[in-house]
């Protein structure tokens, strides 16, 4: 099972959602940008679409996700 690390939100020059990678015995920490998927979201202003949008999408480009041979 992957270990859970802590998450910071930095403000200024680096702002943004980041992972706490290592806590060094001086206490000074080290931190990589936050890659998950609800990070991703948030950064970019995306959202999970509702069941009647999915459901519009599907009707309208369903076919088109089908194998080009016709397999499926």
């Amino acid at each position: 099972m992957e270990h859970l690390r802590d998450h910071v939100r930095l403000s200024g020059e680096r702002a943004g959602d980041y992972v706490v990678t290592e806590e060094r015995p001086d206490g000074s920490l080290t931190l990589v940008p936050d890659t998950s998927w609800k990070a991703i979201k948030e950064r970019s202003g995306a959202r999970d679409a509702t069941k009647e949008e999915w459901e519009s999408f599907m009707e309208e480009h369903g076919s088109n996700m089908l194998p080009p041979d016709g397999e499926g």
